[in-house]
């Protein structure tokens, strides 16, 4: 077993994991924007993100957002 190799990915890996969580942020306040700029559905936000409608739904909410009301 090669431990610098090991930790080496490792190390790569922890990167990889923050740029995700920072992707995954930015797609979520994308997702709020174009809410509010009218396309009201969640399932064409998550087409358009990527997201899933579960963490659609969570991310809207926690932006100020309600998802079930279409007026917003």
């Amino acid at each position: 077993m090669n431990e610098e190799r090991i930790t080496t990915l490792t190390e790569q890996a922890a990167t990889l994991s923050a740029q995700r969580d920072t992707i995954t942020t930015s797609l979520k306040d994308i997702a709020a924007d174009i809410w509010r700029e009218g396309l009201h559905n969640v399932r064409d936000l998550g087409r358009r993100t990527g997201l899933s409608r579960t963490t659609l739904y969570a991310a809207l909410r926690e932006r100020g957002i309600e998802p079930t009301n279409r007026e917003n």
